[in-house]
């Protein structure tokens, strides 16, 4: 993604919480309920979107569809231990 120049202004709440702008969340895919990382920068701090989670799911899912169904996890560790 190229780098923007818009800025946006925010008020930081008494718990600390930050609005990040519609635009924003829609442009980056951050919905009610998605983790965010709170990077410190030289700058400042960065918030994104947290991919490791994401990117977890993302591979249950792939394996999940590959996996065969009727066998546990268990089962399959149990089955490779005795080849």
């Amino acid at each position: 993604m190229t780098e923007s120049r818009e800025s946006y202004t925010s008020k930081v709440g008494a718990k600390g919480q930050v609005v990040i702008y519609k635009e924003l969340r829609d442009r980056h895919g951050i919905k009610p309920g998605v983790v965010v990382e709170q990077v410190e920068t030289r700058e400042g701090i960065l918030i994104r979107r947290a991919r490791l989670l994401e990117d977890w799911r993302a591979l249950a899912l792939r394996v999940g569809e590959k996996w065969p169904k009727g066998v546990t996890s268990v089962q399959a560790v149990r089955e490779d231990r005795e080849r």
